[in-house]
């Protein structure tokens, strides 16, 4: 897969104050640690992803590097976002060079899903099928995608469309879209189908929409994404709420099969989580989902061991990410090629 570079100059009167609060922003919001060269060059790189900041007189120089010319659709949305977040004029006015943003078009990762079915896997979890054109191969790309419904169902969709900046238009008003990002938990790529999780929250347009999802319903999406895989280790530490079951499914299916390690999950007594999880060597820890956010921390510290667990992984809520965080960093001493812990949602 050949890595995609992306490259901008932004004129600006003040470039340094854009840096300073955008390496502040990314290290408060999403703990993004950027490193600085002798030659005063900020930048970070994870999973194949990797951001480069230089101060040139009167603008600001990016740089940026992902896995596919599909996943460089989400840096530089993500770029320009953070950009307009300080100056949204000069994040309108960013234009990547050498390139064409197919001003107009959809972007060029952005599909068409139909779904097949949709049912309840379990208590609290409701599995729906979709009809994924060319999954198989797209699948290389990660294990995770945007899901991009309507906020008012009762209108046709508009979907988003390229802007010259390089960062998708998402309509607005009546027509506003809602995007969240999903895991895909089964992929049946000769069938061009997926499975996708989602917990039930009575107030979540993400919820609500597949506790209703019909056969022949259409949803927008962008992807695949993301990581796919874990990186290799002497010992894994995996952990996750229910929101992220279908990522410690499809990561425990794609460690090598000696892999050891500790595995904690929220789960009903009343499934077998040998039914949910593929085969592993992997020992699991079954919680109660009422009880998970009370003692994932402690039962972490209890199972892992500095030195020993050189992985860490944590998907669920935001308190509990922000803890696991520190005891893989702090604790066990991994830096960012060996953990992450990821906010799926925030109390």
């Amino acid at each position: 897969m050949q890595k995609a570079i992306a490259e901008t100059s932004i004129t600006l009167d003040a470039p340094s104050r854009l840096l300073d609060h955008y390496v502040e922003h990314m290290r408060a919001d999403h703990d993004l640690f950027f490193d600085i060269s002798d030659a005063g060059v900020y930048s970070f790189e994870q999973s194949g992803y990797r951001i480069e900041l230089e101060l040139k007189p009167s603008a600001l120089r990016v740089l940026l590097e992902a896995p596919s010319s599909r996943d460089m659709t989400f840096s530089k949305e993500g770029m320009v976002h953070h950009i307009a977040e300080f100056d949204p004029v000069a994040a309108q006015n960013v234009r990547w060079e050498n390139e064409q943003a197919g001003v107009g078009a959809t972007p060029a990762n952005f599909r068409l899903l139909t779904v097949r079915n949709s049912v309840e896997v379990f208590d609290g979890m409701q599995r729906v099928t979709l009809h994924y054109p060319d999954i198989d191969s797209l699948q290389g790309h990660g294990i995770h995608f945007r899901l991009i419904l309507p906020c008012n169902p009762s209108r046709p969709p508009v979907w988003p469309v390229m802007g010259p900046n390089g960062a998708p238009v998402w309509p607005e008003g009546e027509d506003k879209l809602h995007a969240r990002y999903i895991t895909l938990k089964n992929i049946r790529a000769d069938l061009q189908e997926v499975d996708i999780d989602i917990v039930h929250h009575d107030a979540g347009p993400v919820s609500q929409w597949a506790c209703g999802a019909a056969a022949g319903d259409v949803v927008g999406a962008m992807g695949p994404t993301g990581m796919h895989r874990l990186p290799d280790a002497r010992s894994y530490f995996i952990a996750a709420d229910g929101t992220g079951l279908p990522a410690v499914a499809q990561f425990m299916s794609r460690l090598p099969a000696d892999a050891v390690g500790d595995v904690v999950v929220a789960l009903p007594k009343t499934v077998d989580p040998l039914d949910y999880f593929p085969k592993s060597k992997l020992k699991l820890h079954v919680l109660p989902p009422h009880e998970f956010e009370a003692r994932v921390l402690d039962i972490a510290k209890d199972l892992t061991v500095p030195g020993k667990t050189d992985y860490g992984f944590f998907a669920g809520e935001f308190c509990n990410a922000q803890s696991l965080r520190g005891h893989f960093k702090k604790t066990l001493k991994l830096d960012k090629t060996s953990q992450i812990s990821t906010a799926y949602w925030r109390r």
